[in-house]
């Protein structure tokens, strides 16, 4: 992906600690996102995405955020380099992927009116899986079970390598499940409104199942190519939840029978008609591209990828 087409650095100074920044990847509510440069001990140039924390977000939630992605370690999330603080400014320095977001691929997709080929889209699904079935059983080093659910699962929070890599990132809202409640009005604010799961809509605990929901939701984007929530014209958050809830999914008539059932059971708005853990949701899909014969290899995967975004091999 060509680095001119990310916007201008908007910030007082160009350097943050060793880090050069070039350009503003994106920002949300807790830090804004740079791609910068630095070197390493041999003088060879390498780049990293630099997360600024924003001047009005406590320190405090930055941290956790930080020492999460220190204890974290799968190959499908998004690793921590460094922490530090320059000019007052806590950061975090995480691998750069350059193969940008899901968002930035389906928008991709679009400009060049390219389908979304069935097997990428549930092989994106279960690599998603992946990371976040080891996210919902991590341990602390001592070896005290975290109780982790993401909580922001959305197109935005998924990366991927020049390499074809998907990796899940993002873990400033994660929460241990069964600890704390989430208040709808937090859920919104910090989860993406179009992908909520029905709990968090009503405030209530979040589990496993609720990041599953959420990954239903992109599987039903990727696969039938819309939000099921996402309605031309309708801007109300109230009417967004209330949807949410209700969770009816109707399969067209041109969708396989078992993808339709797996997106059927991924949407359940019930607890206990959904799939209950990640990997619930992925031995699913695992059997339809087994049944299917749709098993895409690393190497097309990142042919494929190169082809969409322009990377260069």
């Amino acid at each position: 992906m060509d680095s001119s087409s990310f916007r201008s650095v908007e910030v007082p100074s160009r350097r943050f600690g060793r880090y050069v920044l070039r350009a503003r990847l994106g920002g949300g509510g807790m830090a804004e996102v740079f791609l910068a440069d630095a070197q390493n001990a041999r003088g060879e140039p390498f780049s990293v995405a630099l997360k600024l924390m924003r001047k009005d977000v406590s320190p405090e939630a930055f941290a956790d955020e930080a020492d999460l992605m220190g204890l974290l370690q799968h190959p499908n999330l998004v690793q921590r380099l460094e922490v530090g603080e320059a000019f007052g400014r806590p950061f975090i320095a995480m691998e750069f992927l350059v193969g940008g977001d899901l968002g930035g691929l389906l928008r991709a997709l679009q400009r060049q009116s390219r389908p979304l080929p069935r097997a990428m889209a549930v092989h994106v699904a279960i690599e998603v899986l992946r990371g976040l079935a080891y996210f919902h059983l991590a341990r602390t080093r001592s070896g005290r079970p975290l109780e982790l659910v993401h909580g922001d699962i959305n197109p935005a929070n998924v990366f991927f390598s020049a390499e074809g890599e998907v990796k899940l990132g993002d873990f400033g809202v994660a929460k241990a499940h069964g600890v704390e409640a989430v208040g709808p009005a937090d859920g919104v604010a910090a989860g993406k409104l179009h992908y909520l799961s029905p709990e968090q809509t009503r405030g209530e605990r979040l589990t496993p199942a609720s990041d599953v929901f959420a990954v239903g939701i992109m599987l039903h984007e990727l696969i039938i190519g819309a939000n099921p929530f996402r309605q031309p014209g309708e801007s109300d958050p109230e009417a967004v939840m209330a949807a949410i809830r209700a969770a009816r999914f109707t399969a067209p008539d041109w969708l396989d029978k078992p993808m339709a059932a797996i997106l059927r059971k991924a949407l359940a708005p019930d607890l206990g008609g959904r799939y209950r853990t990640a990997g619930e949701l992925a031995g699913a899909l695992f059997t339809w591209a087994l049944d299917t014969d749709q098993s895409p290899s690393r190497l097309d995967v990142r042919h494929w990828l190169m082809a969409v975004l322009g990377l260069i091999g």
